[in-house]
């Protein structure tokens, strides 16, 4: 990631005077992204906004893939993001602006530009189960959720072996948000999707204080949702058509869901990248 260019200072003093206290929710797609947002948003003083990629497409042209360099962030550009979410904000003292897009997991140079007093949460999911979830919107010849780079490509190299591509969707989606992240220091903060399920309110504490948030009793009473058994368990919203009943954990779902020739090809496809983070030994 290059360095990050700065907006004029009238125009991010017009962002900082709108919009004091962003924050960015980000993660490889079936990543938990939107079970943390909604217990973020349990906070009173959080407003929360839902992936709204139609008004990111509205005021930013997408090239091949979802990526976004800091390039593509111009001042009048600038004013119009500025202008839009500042319009979603309820007007409270010490309010917070939380997005959560997975999109953004390759959007940190561009959002960064914008917002360079804006916080980034990103949750990290073990990638054989992200991939496993991912495979239900990645069936056949088509491709789902998140456009990384060399998308096409790989979709033609694995027309039907799904569970690789996903892999690979992962494994890119996360790599280049860390890669990105590093360079944010203390306003990138990284989270695990396992660590949430086991221990929500410890989790989602730790999320609110780099937020600048205390947790009240709202927020303990949602983090109860939150659990690994997936037999009558909490779904967040929207994501309830993703669910696919065939596992009883989140966590090692990839166990009941993957044959073992499977496992190894996904291992094999991000086992670098799962390593690093600790998922393989």
């Amino acid at each position: 990631m290059a360095e990050i260019p700065t907006l004029p200072d009238d125009i991010l003093d017009l962002g900082r005077g709108l919009i004091p206290r962003p924050v960015f929710l980000l993660g490889c797609a079936r990543s938990g992204t939107s079970i943390l947002g909604e217990a973020l948003a349990s906070h009173p003083a959080v407003t929360y906004l839902f992936e709204l990629s139609p008004t990111w497409n509205s005021i930013v042209e997408e090239g091949a893939d979802h990526r976004l360099e800091a390039a593509a962030a111009d001042p009048e550009l600038a004013r119009r993001v500025y202008e839009e979410f500042s319009g979603r904000l309820r007007g409270e003292p010490g309010e917070v602006l939380l997005e959560k897009n997975p999109k953004h997991v390759l959007r940190l140079p561009f959002l960064a530009t914008l917002f360079p007093w804006g916080r980034f949460v990103h949750i990290i999911r073990d990638g054989r189960d992200a991939a496993t979830s991912l495979m239900f919107r990645n069936r056949g010849d088509g491709w789902g959720h998140l456009q990384v780079p060399g998308w096409r490509e790989l979709l033609e190299r694995y027309p039907q072996e799904n569970h690789i591509r996903c892999a690979h969707q992962w494994r890119i989606a996360v790599e280049t948000a860390r890669s990105d992240g590093a360079r944010l220091d203390d306003r990138y903060l990284e989270l695990r999707y396992e660590s949430l399920v086991e221990h929500p309110l410890a989790i989602v504490e730790q999320a609110l204080a780099f937020m600048g948030l205390d947790a009240p009793g709202a927020v303990a009473e949602f983090c109860l949702k939150i659990q690994d058994e997936t037999e009558g368990s909490y779904h967040a919203l929207k994501q309830v058509r993703h669910y696919v009943d065939n596992h009883s954990r989140r966590i090692g779902r990839y166990r009941e869901n993957l044959a073992p020739d499977q496992v190894a090809e996904v291992e094999e496809a991000c086992g670098e990248t799962l390593s690093q983070l600790g998922y393989l030994a």
